[in-house]
C-alpha cells in the first residue's frame, strides 16, 4: 500500500511539472499588440512659435562672473542646435530666450526691497529720467550667445515697475488693492519698456515680444524673495493700452503678449474676491469682455499662463487643458495660447524622493507630460521655462557648489550639472521649430487623452517635408509601435531614458519601432 501511494504521489508531481509551467507559460508570454499610428498631413491643428526660457535670476551672475568656458557650455546646451561626429545633439536647441527688465531692487536693497540677494535686479533707467545700459551685463552676455547660436526670438518681461515709479517706492507691492504703479506713472513705465525694447533692436535682437505684467494674482507684498506686484484687470488694461500707445510713439515693432496668469485656473471666473484678476480669457481675449485688447494694433493675440500648481494629478492636468482647447474654440477669433512658464514647485509622489537617478529621470518624464499636455491638448504654440539655469534640480541646468565650496560661491563659479528635464525638453525644442505645424497622429486602438498621460503619449509635427513624432512612455514596460507616414519606412530615433540624453539611435523601421520604458522618444521621418 505505501508503494501504491508511493507511485500515485510521484505521478502527481510529475504531471505538475508538465502541466502547470505551461499554463503558466501561456499567461507570461502574453504580449501586448503594437499600436498603431498613421500620421495625418492633412489634418492641422496649431502654428508653433517656439519654445523658450528666462534668463532670471541666476545668469546675472553667471554671464558675468563665471569662467568663459563654462558659460559657453551652458549656452551651447540652451541653444545649440548642432550635433557631434555620432550624430547626438550637443543641446536643446532652445528658440526663445525670454529676458527680464529688473526694476531696480538692487539699487534700491535697503529700502524694504527683495531679500535673496540672488534675485535683486539692477534698472537701465535712473530716477533722474537717465539710461545706463552697460547694466545686466551678465544677462546681456548671455542674450549674444543665444544670437550667435542662431536664437532669432526674444521677449522681454518686467514683474515691476521701476521702485520710483511705484507706490510703496519699493519692487515690492504693499497691497492687493491695486497695481503697485502711481496712477499718473503708467505712461512712464511703458515709455521705459518700449525705449528699452528700441536700444535692443537696434543693438541687433529681435525682441519679438514684451510682457508687461507677471502673475498679478499674487500678493508680492507678502512673498518677498523677488520683484512683483499685484494687478486687477482694469490696472493690466490700462497699463497694456499705455503700452501699445507707446510703441506706436517710439515706432518699435515687438508684440505685448498678455496673461501670464499663476495658475491656468485664472483663465476662468474663480468666484474669488471682485478685484482678484481672474478670467482672463472671456474678458480679454472675446468681443464681449469688459478688457477687450484684440483691437490694439500692437497686442499679440494670444492668452499666455503658468502651469504652477496645474499639471497634478493628470485629470487636473488634461481636464483643464481641455477647458483652455473649449474655451479658445469658442471664442473662434483665433487668439492662440502659450504655457510661458514653468519650473518643479509642487511635490507629489511621482516625483517626491531624496536626489537620485531614478528621481532626476522622473523628473523629466513629469516635465515631458506637461509640455505634451500643453501642446496636444491645450493646442499651446509656445512652451518655455521659467529659469533655464538655477541651484536645485528642478530646472533644465542645476548649478552645484564645488566640493567644501557653499552655495553663495555659485555667483562665481560652480558645476554645471545638465538634468534629465534638459535633455526631455529638447526632445520637442531642438526637433519641433517655429513654423511647424502639429498635425494629427491617429491611434488604434484609440485611448482617451486621461488614459495617455498615464501610459503612452504621442503627438506628431510637420514643416511641410520633414514629420517629426514625440512619444513619451510614463510605464516601466517598453511599448512596441508601428507607424504609417506616406511612403516613408524609417526614421532617425532619438531617445532620453535612464542611461540616454537625447542620444541618437540611428535609423529604425516604421514598421516595428520600440520605444524603451519610461522614455523619451523623438522619431524624425
Amino acid at each position: 500500500m505505501v508503494y501504491g501511494l508511493l507511485k500515485r504521489y510521484l505521478g502527481l508531481l510529475f504531471l505538475s511539472a508538465c502541466i502547470i509551467p505551461n499554463l503558466f507559460a501561456g499567461v507570461t508570454q502574453k504580449k501586448e499588440k503594437p499600436v498603431m499610428f498613421q500620421v495625418r498631413k492633412d489634418i492641422k491643428y496649431q502654428v508653433i512659435d517656439n519654445f523658450g526660457a528666462s534668463d532670471a535670476w541666476r545668469i546675472a551672475f553667471v554671464g558675468r562672473y563665471w569662467p568663459v568656458e563654462k558659460r559657453e557650455k551652458i549656452a551651447d546646451l540652451l541653444f545649440s542646435t548642432k550635433m557631434d561626429t555620432n550624430g547626438n545633439p550637443i543641446g536643446i536647441g532652445l528658440s526663445n530666450w525670454r529676458v527680464n527688465i529688473g526694476a531696480g531692487s538692487f539699487e534700491n536693497r535697503e529700502n524694504k526691497e527683495v531679500t535673496s540677494t540672488w534675485n535683486r535686479t539692477e534698472c537701465f533707467l535712473s530716477p533722474d529720467g537717465s539710461y545706463d545700459f552697460s547694466k545686466q551685463a551678465g544677462q546681456q552676455w548671455f542674450m549674444k550667445a543665444a544670437k550667435e547660436r542662431g536664437v532669432d526670438d526674444f521677449l522681454f518681461f518686467t514683474n515691476s515697475a521701476p521702485y520710483f515709479m511705484t507706490r510703496s517706492g519699493s519692487t515690492l507691492a504693499s497691497d492687493k488693492k491695486r497695481i503697485n504703479l502711481q496712477h499718473d506713472k503708467f505712461d512712464d513705465f511703458a515709455d521705459f519698456l518700449a525705449l528699452t525694447t528700441k536700444h535692443f533692436i537696434d543693438e541687433g535682437f529681435n525682441v519679438r515680444y514684451i510682457s508687461p505684467i507677471n502673475e498679478p494674482q499674487i500678493d508680492w507684498g507678502e512673498n518677498k524673495w523677488q520683484e512683483g506686484s499685484f494687478a486687477t484687470n482694469q490696472d493690466a488694461y490700462m497699463l497694456v493700452g499705455e503700452l501699445d500707445k507707446a510703441l506706436t510713439r517710439h515706432g518699435v515693432s515687438s508684440k505685448i503678449v498678455f496673461g501670464e496668469v499663476a495658475d491656468m485656473k485664472y483663465l476662468f471666473d474663480c468666484d474669488t474676491s471682485l478685484t482678484m484678476p481672474d478670467n482672463i480669457i472671456e474678458e480679454f481675449f472675446t468681443r464681449k469682455g469688459q478688457y477687450n485688447i484684440m483691437g490694439m494694433p500692437n497686442v499679440y493675440n494670444c492668452v499666455s499662463a503658468h502651469d504652477y500648481w496645474s499639471a497634478y494629478p493628470a485629470k487636473t492636468l488634461v481636464g483643464l487643458r481641455q477647458k483652455i482647447r473649449g474655451a479658445l474654440s469658442a471664442a473662434d477669433n483665433g487668439t492662440k495660447f502659450w504655457a510661458s512658464e514653468y519650473c518643479i514647485l509642487e511635490k507629489n509622489d511621482e516625483i517626491s524622493g531624496e536626489p537620485s537617478p531614478a528621481k532626476s529621470l522622473n523628473l523629466g518624464l513629469y516635465v515631458a507630460r506637461i509640455i505634451h499636455t500643453d501642446l496636444a491638448v491645450a493646442n499651446a504654440s509656445a512652451w518655455q521655462w521659467w529659469t533655464a539655469v538655477s541651484l536645485g534640480e528642478d530646472v533644465p541646468i542645476q548649478l552645484k557648489p564645488k566640493e567644501h565650496s557653499t552655495a553663495e560661491s555659485l555667483k562665481y563659479d560652480g558645476i554645471v550639472s545638465p538634468t534629465k528635464m534638459l535633455w526631455a525638453t529638447g526632445n520637442f525644442s531642438l526637433f519641433i521649430r517655429p513654423g511647424m505645424w502639429r498635425i494629427s497622429l491617429d491611434r488604434e486602438p484609440e485611448i482617451s487623452e486621461l488614459e495617455a498621460a498615464t501610459s503612452l503619449m504621442s503627438s506628431a509635427y510637420t514643416d511641410g517635408e520633414k514629420v517629426v513624432l514625440v512619444f513619451i512612455n510614463y510605464e516601466d514596460k517598453q511599448k512596441e509601435v508601428k507607424i504609417r507616414c506616406g511612403n516613408s519606412t524609417k526614421g532617425k530615433m532619438f531617445v532620453t531614458d535612464m542611461d540616454k540624453n537625447l542620444e541618437y539611435t540611428g535609423e529604425h523601421k516604421l514598421s516595428e519601432l520600440i520605444i524603451a520604458p519610461k522614455a523619451v522618444v523623438t522619431v524624425v521621418i
